[in-house]
């Protein structure tokens, strides 16, 4: 059983989910691979470098959404996400490889790639119709200059490689009748993914700052509030019907989530990526293999 593309179909069960009071749960799938095949080119893999046991397992535990990108692969090998914002590889050719372990694993979960929309060396219109014909349902903008701030973000801006190239992507990806999930950092570009025809905005709260890899700096809960609230009226604006999810920073547990999601009206949901594949295998290795050291033994 292939997972499911009927954008349309997709959204009108979110929108059931929605009205019965249940949150619309998405979820980065990363694969557990060997930690030196996140540094190897793609095309350079073995033909079985890991296992789509993230995915499996996500399904198994009934969520709504699945997004692979290549931040995925290097949290695996136990890197940070930016990472995947690094020149360690071809975003969209890493997303590409993955699909062919993931998708065939997954039964009735639609899945989402990751689109690096400002790689120079690739015709977005046309990649889009290959991801579609992979199966996949839709698209999400990442890597994104979102998380790029300061001088850096700014020349990005004034030499091409704008968020613009995502809002565009968003557009055509829309056009083809894919189903789209764009991360926003800011009112205005909640606003801009509207326009363009979102279906889900992600309200980006910057890096998961939690477990052994995450970051040390970033909001509270209480800023976050404030600005996903502020993020969700600005899309709401432009459509009515369109889904709101958060998803980073200090939002990290279950517990994260529903703090956030219990202070902003309108809020559908959480996107977790680290919360999602990295402190869950994190803890839960750490803690067997603790269980395991308490075991006394006979002299």
């Amino acid at each position: 059983m292939a997972p499911p593309t009927d954008r349309k179909q997709i959204l009108a069960n979110f929108r059931h989910q929605i009205k019965q009071g249940k949150p619309i749960i998405g979820a980065g799938a990363g694969k557990a691979a060997h930690p030196q095949d996140a540094l190897r080119p793609p095309r350079s893999l073995p033909k079985k470098s890991g296992i789509g046991l993230t995915a499996k397992s996500a399904e198994t535990g009934g969520i709504d959404l699945l997004i692979l990108y290549n931040s995925g692969r290097f949290r695996m090998a136990g890197r940070g996400s930016l990472a995947g914002l690094m020149p360690y590889g071809n975003a969209n050719d890493v997303v590409v490889d993955m699909a062919r372990e993931i998708l065939p694993v997954v039964q009735k979960t639609p899945v989402l790639a990751g689109v690096c929309a400002s790689d120079p060396f690739r015709d977005i219109g046309k990649f889009l119709g290959e991801l579609k014909g992979l199966g996949f349902a839709g698209v999400q903008n990442f890597p994104t200059v979102g998380l790029v701030d300061g001088v850096f973000r700014q020349n990005l801006e004034e030499t091409g490689m704008s968020y613009q190239l995502e809002v565009d992507m968003v557009r055509m990806a829309h056009e083809m009748d894919m189903l789209t999930t764009p991360y926003v950092f800011n009112p205005d570009e909640a606003t801009k993914m509207a326009e363009a025809g979102a279906d889900v905005v992600v309200a980006h709260m910057g890096l998961t700052t939690s477990g052994s890899i995450g970051a040390q700096t970033g909001k509270s809960l209480e800023d976050c509030v404030k600005e996903v609230q502020n993020i969700r009226d600005a899309a709401v604006n432009v459509n009515s019907e369109i889904i709101v999810l958060c998803h980073g920073g200090p939002i990290a547990k279950p517990e994260d989530a529903k703090f956030v999601l219990d202070r902003c009206p309108g809020v559908h949901g959480f996107f977790g990526a680290s919360s999602m594949e990295r402190l869950p295998v994190e803890e839960a290795i750490t803690g067997i293999t603790r269980t395991f050291k308490d075991i006394s033994i006979q002299p």
